[in-house]
C-alpha cells in the first residue's frame, strides 16, 4: 500500500495544469449527487489496503476518467484491479457509468439528489458481469456538516441481485480540510459491511485528496483494518 499511495502523491505533484472544482466526489464509500460542469474532466484514482496479512483481498485499484456531458448528465469510464493474498495484481473490469442529476442543477444549495447506474465488464471471459445503479442524496455544506446517503442495487449476471445503503457526514474544521465518518452495507448479508473515519483535503486550484481508515467485516464476521486514499484532479481547460 505504501509503494501504491507513494505513486498517486508522486503523480499528483507532477502534474502543474490542474485546477480544482466542485467534482461530485466528496466521499471515499459514497457517491455525491453532483457533477462536473459540461465540458469538464477529472481524473480519479482510488485505492484500498487491507492492514491485516490475513486478509483474502490485500489491495485494489481504481482509475477512473468522470467527464461532464451536459448540466444534469456526466460520464465515467473506470478501470478494477485487485491484489488477492499470495498473488499479483489481477485486472478485474472495465466499467462504464452514466451520472444523472435529478435535481435543479442551477441550485448550489438545499438537498442535491442523482442517479448512476454502471455495467461493469468482466476482464475474464469466464467471469461474469455485474450492473450497479445508485440513488444518491446529498445536503448542507462543509461549513455547517454536509450529509450524504446511496441507496444501493447490485446484480451480478446468472446470480443474485443485491441492496444496500450507505452514508456519510464530513465537516469542515478548516478551510480545505474536513473530517468525518462513512459506512455501507447490504440489507441482505453482513459480509463487506464497513466503517471508517476520514481525512478530506482539497487545494483551491489544483486537487483532492482523501483519506479513510476503517474496518470491513467478512463472511466469518472478521473485522480486517483497511485503509482507503482517493485522489481528484481536474483537467484544466
Amino acid at each position: 500500500m505504501s509503494r501504491l499511495l507513494s505513486r498517486c502523491l508522486l503523480g499528483l505533484a507532477l502534474v502543474p495544469s490542474l485546477a480544482f472544482a466542485h467534482h461530485g466526489q466528496d466521499f471515499l464509500l459514497l457517491e455525491s449527487p453532483g457533477i462536473p460542469h459540461p465540458g469538464d474532466a477529472y481524473l480519479i484514482a482510488n485505492a484500498h489496503a487491507a492492514l491485516d496479512g490475513d486478509a483474502e483481498e490485500q489491495a485494489g485499484f481504481e482509475p477512473a476518467l468522470f467527464i461532464g456531458a451536459t448540466s444534469r448528465v456526466a460520464f465515467e469510464l473506470h478501470a478494477h484491479t485487485e491484489k488477492l493474498a499470495g498473488e499479483h495484481w489481477n485486472y478485474e473490469a472495465t466499467a462504464p457509468a452514466v451520472h444523472v442529476l435529478l435535481t435543479d442543477p442551477a441550485r448550489h444549495d438545499g438537498l442535491k439528489v442523482g442517479l448512476s447506474a454502471e455495467y461493469e465488464i468482466a476482464a475474464e471471459r469466464d467471469a461474469p458481469d455485474h450492473v450497479e445503479m445508485r440513488l444518491s442524496a446529498e445536503t448542507g455544506d462543509d461549513a455547517h456538516g454536509k450529509w450524504a446517503g446511496n441507496l444501493i442495487f447490485g446484480r451480478e449476471q446468472g446470480g443474485d441481485s443485491d441492496v444496500g445503503a450507505a452514508i456519510g457526514f464530513r465537516r469542515q474544521v478548516r478551510p480545505g480540510f474536513a473530517l468525518g465518518a462513512e459506512g455501507q452495507g447490504s440489507f441482505q448479508r453482513a459480509s463487506g459491511a464497513e466503517l471508517l473515519v476520514g481525512a478530506y483535503f482539497e487545494h483551491a486550484q489544483r486537487w483532492a485528496l482523501k483519506l479513510g481508515l476503517g474496518g470491513q467485516r467478512d463472511e466469518d464476521g472478521h473485522v480486517t483494518p483497511v485503509a482507503h486514499v482517493g485522489l481528484v484532479l481536474r483537467l484544466k481547460d
